[in-house]
């Protein structure tokens, strides 16, 4: 298995660089009961040593975690084919609250990306800005680096604190802010009790479970959490992890934004195979191309805001009219080009958090994988009827369909 593992990470290759592809640094540690805990303390002495200068021992120990977080940290871009997001400029690091709050520090990050770099360790991204906010530096593993952290991608975890709740302000997902809330507010006292439940267990990419809103903290959030983020498409990764030392499944609810759309509108059931119906009433093969179709136009404003994104994905005129006229035909009461799409995400976020809530009843892991959960195979009957139910009574009673992959 570690070999395989090992051969999947490596054909990842270099992740894209964009905001889906980017992580960011932080205080990463090895889980309580790995077995690698003396390689890597070995491989962080070697790389203190290079790099330490005139630190005194204070200094020094404080220089030893922030190179723990990096190399845990480029270890996590490797299994989620992602950049790490440092920064490189001073006054970044008075400003930017998560980096405060993570006691990160400049003084010990500059001389490691530098080192890394100048040592062909990492491949390294300078100065990109985002939408006015502060330029990052990217970093990913080379070849030589990859071989010496890639054991430790399904070790590594971030401590399980809050904030729980975070709010994103930007449209690029870019700068997450934090806000205070009363204790006893409703989503706040689910994921302290969420997170609390989780705490004793282990997972690959072990993180807190946040809430996090879009613009605003009176709708509901998405669940946000590393683990999602493993890869499971070019390699099948995330569901040949495990949760407590077992083998896993994920149950996922099928085409969730168009059944939630049809139930919440019209109290319509979309029936079993709503992406295929409408490749038969619009003459389109390809499924991926109708739920790309649905996907944007629920998410947009316009009809020719959707136009154009759809363009950039390779849609010509013809095609984007033979799949709406099909949704026409399938779905006449189908809500399109109204901006709906961040609403699905805020009630599948709902829905989701209360499903992990009953597991935390029963004893049961549920980790949140955008549209579906992941849970011990031994409890994927579990999964299947509370995921039903909790769906049924958000939406009135409307049905819907879920379905189990299996590694």
């Amino acid at each position: 298995m570690d070999t395989i593992l090992k051969q999947q990470l490596l054909s990842l290759g270099t992740p894209e660089d964009d905001y889906q592809h980017h992580i960011f640094l932080s205080p990463l540690q090895l889980h309580k009961n790995s077995k690698l805990h003396t390689k890597l303390s070995l491989l962080i002495e070697k790389y203190v040593q290079e790099t330490k200068g005139q630190r005194g021992a204070k200094q020094l120990e404080i220089f030893r975690c922030h190179w723990q977080w990096v190399l845990l940290g480029l270890s996590r871009s490797l299994v989620t084919n992602s950049w790490l997001v440092v920064s490189l400029k001073k006054n970044t690091y008075a400003e930017d609250i998560w980096l405060q709050r993570y006691d990160i520090k400049y003084a010990s990050v500059k001389p490691i990306v530098n080192y890394l770099e100048a040592q062909g360790l990492a491949q390294v991204l300078k100065g990109k800005k985002y939408k006015g906010q502060p330029s990052r530096t990217r970093l990913f593993p080379t070849e030589t680096l990859s071989s010496q952290i890639w054991e430790y991608v399904l070790d590594q975890e971030q401590p399980i604190e809050g904030p729980y709740l975070t709010l994103n302000e930007h449209d690029d997902g870019w700068q997450e802010t934090l806000f205070k809330l009363d204790e006893d507010h409703p989503d706040l006292a689910d994921m302290i009790a969420i997170n609390e439940f989780l705490k004793p267990h282990r997972w690959a990419c072990k993180a807190p479970v946040r809430l996090v809103y879009k613009h605003t903290p009176f709708q509901g959030g998405r669940l946000i959490t590393p683990f999602q983020s493993l890869p499971d498409r070019r390699a099948r990764i995330r569901i040949n992890t495990q949760i407590d030392g077992q083998p896993i499944c994920e149950v996922d609810y099928n085409a969730n934004h168009l059944r939630l759309n049809l139930a919440l509108f019209a109290k319509e059931y979309a029936g079993e195979t709503p992406y295929e119906d409408i490749c038969i009433e619009s003459g389109v093969a390809s499924r991926d191309m109708v739920k790309k179709f649905i996907t944007v136009a629920m998410g947009a404003s316009s009809e020719m805001a959707a136009r154009n994104s759809l363009a950039r994905e390779r849609f010509n005129g013809d095609l984007f009219s033979r799949i709406h006229s099909g949704v026409r035909k399938r779905y006449p009461k189908l809500q399109l080009f109204k901006g709906w799409g961040i609403f699905a995400q805020n009630l599948e976020g709902q829905i989701l958090k209360d499903v992990m809530l009953e597991g935390i009843k029963e004893d049961i892991v549920c980790l949140p994988v955008h549209d579906a959960v992941a849970v011990k195979q031994q409890h994927q009957d579990w999964a299947r009827e509370v995921m039903l139910e909790t769906w049924q009574e958000h939406l009135d009673g409307v049905e819907t369909k879920v379905k189990v992959d299996l590694a």
